[in-house]
C-alpha cells in the first residue's frame, strides 16, 4: 500500500481574549450595595399588604425621581419608572419587582423587624424591590451609553389573587417590550442565580368555601347541622384527590390553609369557612381538581343536610420562561458573576403572577440564592422566621444591570448558544 502524505497540521486556535472587567461598573455596583441593603431594611420594617402599598409606592417613586427617572402610577399602589437611553431608540427591557407583604406576625428577632403588627415581608419582596432600585440608580448614571428604554415596574399585590401583574398587563404597561425579567429569592447558595428552561412554577388558585349548617346549643346537637364537623370531613376528603384521582408522578397540591368557625365551645355555629389552595403543573389535572372539589364538597354537604357556597378565584397560570430571554439572562449572569455562580434550577411549586407578564412578553423568571439551612436560614418563604443573606442582593442588582448593558449598551453583546446549560 502506498504511504499517504499526512495532512498538514492546523495551527492551534488562539484562545479567546479574556473579557476585560469594567472597573467603573464594578465600583458603581459596590457603591450602591450599601444603599440596596438599607432600602431592603426600610421596606422590611414598614411592610404593607396587597393593594395597600401606599407608603411603599410613594418612597419608590420619590427615589426613582431622585435618579432622574420619569415615573407614573398605573394604579394607586404601583409605580413604573422609565429610563430612556441617550443614544436614541432601541430595545425596551422591563423588570418586575413585587412590593407587597404578607399577613404574618414576624418572629425573626431582627433589629429591623417589621414595625407593623401582623404584617411581614416573608417572601423576599423587600429584597426584590431594593435590588431593582439599585439597578435603576446605576443604570441612570450610565444612560449616556444606552440605546433604548428600561422600564422598572414596581408591582402591587403579587400575594393576593387576582394579583397586580394582570392589571398592569391590561393597562398596557408592557406594550412594546422586547423582554421582561423578574428575580425571586430562593433557598439556593448565597449569591447564585438559578435559571430554568420552560416551565418554572405551578398553576395556582384559591377557592373560598362557606359551609351553611344550622346552629344550636352543643348539648342538643340533634337539633342542628354542624358545619365544623362537615368542614373537617371535607378537609380529609380533599386529600384523596391527589392520592387517588391523579397521576402520582405529576406535581399536584390541594391544601386547606384556613378553616374558621364559631366563637364559643358550647355553641354549634351556623357556618364554617374554608380556604383551599390548589397547585398543578398540568392543565388536565387542574380540571380534574376543580371537578372533584365541587363533587366532594357538595356531596358531603348534601349527605349531612347542609349546603355550600363555593367561590373560585382566578388562578395564576404557570410561569414559562422564553428560551431567548433565559439565554440572555444566563449570559449576563455568567459574565458579571462567573460561571460557578450560575446553575440550571429545577421548577418549583410556588406560583407567581409574573406569569401574566411572561405570557404578554418573552420573559425570564430568575432565582437568586439567599441561602438555606447551610447558611443559617432554615425557614422557607411565608414563614414567620424567614430571613435571607443580604450579601446576595449585590448579585441580583449586578445581573439586572448587566442584562441592560448587554441588550441596550453602546456595544451590545451577541447571544451565544446555551451549551453550558444543557450539559
Amino acid at each position: 500500500m502506498d504511504q499517504q502524505t499526512p495532512p498538514p497540521v492546523a495551527p492551534p486556535l488562539e484562545p479567546p481574549a479574556p473579557q476585560l472587567r469594567d472597573h467603573e461598573l464594578d465600583e458603581q455596583l459596590s457603591a450602591v450595595a450599601t444603599d440596596v441593603i438599607a432600602w431592603r431594611r426600610r421596606f422590611h420594617q414598614h411592610p404593607e399588604l396587597s393593594f395597600q402599598e401606599h407608603k411603599t409606592a410613594a418612597f419608590i417613586e420619590q427615589t426613582l425621581q431622585s435618579f432622574g427617572i420619569e415615573t407614573f402610577r398605573p394604579t394607586e399602589t404601583s409605580v413604573v419608572g422609565t429610563l430612556r437611553g441617550d443614544l436614541g431608540d432601541g430595545p425596551i427591557i422591563g423588570f418586575r419587582a413585587d412590593i407587597d407583604a404578607l399577613p404574618i406576625t414576624e418572629e425573626t428577632g431582627l433589629p429591623f423587624a417589621s414595625m407593623v403588627p401582623g404584617v411581614m415581608h416573608a417572601c423576599g419582596h423587600d429584597a426584590h424591590t431594593a435590588m431593582l432600585l439599585g439597578a435603576a440608580k446605576v443604570l441612570a448614571s450610565r444612560r449616556h451609553r444606552l440605546r433604548g428604554r428600561v422600564v422598572f415596574m414596581f408591582q402591587h399585590a403579587e400575594e393576593q389573587i387576582p394579583g397586580g401583574a394582570r392589571e398592569l398587563v391590561q393597562l398596557g404597561v408592557l406594550d412594546g417590550m422586547d423582554y421582561v425579567y423578574a428575580f425571586h429569592m430562593a433557598p439556593h447558595p448565597v449569591g447564585t442565580v438559578g435559571l430554568t428552561r420552560g416551565r418554572v412554577t405551578t398553576i395556582s388558585g384559591i377557592v373560598d368555601v362557606t359551609v351553611k349548617g344550622r346552629g344550636t346549643h352543643s348539648s342538643r346537637p340533634q337539633l342542628g347541622v354542624d358545619p365544623v364537623l362537615i368542614s373537617a370531613e371535607i378537609t380529609m376528603a380533599l386529600n384523596t384527590i391527589v392520592s387517588r384521582d391523579l397521576d402520582p408522578s405529576h406535581t399536584n397540591i390541594v391544601n386547606v390553609g384556613s378553616l374558621h368557625s364559631g366563637a364559643a365551645g358550647n355553641v354549634i355555629p351556623d357556618t364554617a369557612r374554608l380556604e383551599i389552595s390548589m397547585r398543578s403543573i398540568d392543565e388536565d389535572d387542574w380540571d380534574v381538581i376543580r371537578r372533584r372539589i365541587d363533587m366532594l364538597i357538595n356531596g358531603i354537604c348534601t349527605a349531612h343536610g347542609a349546603t355550600a357556597d363555593i367561590d373560585w378565584k382566578v388562578p395564576y397560570p404557570m410561569v414559562v420562561n422564553d428560551d431567548t430571554a433565559m439565554e440572555r439572562a444566563w449570559e449576563a449572569a455568567t459574565k458579571i458573576l462567573g460561571s460557578d455562580k450560575v446553575f440550571r434550577a429545577e421548577p418549583w411549586q410556588p406560583s407567581d403572577d409574573f406569569a401574566y407578564m411572561s405570557r404578554a412578553v418573552p420573559g425570564c423568571y430568575m432565582f437568586l440564592g439567599g441561602g438555606g439551612e447551610e447558611a443559617g436560614h432554615p425557614y422557607f418563604l411565608h414563614n414567620s422566621k424567614y430571613d435571607l443573606d443580604e450579601t446576595a442582593l449585590h448579585a441580583g442588582t449586578s445581573v439586572e444591570v448587566q442584562l441592560v448593558l448587554d441588550l441596550l449598551g453602546d456595544k451590545p453583546s451577541l447571544r451565544r448558544p446555551m451549551l453550558d446549560m444543557d450539559d
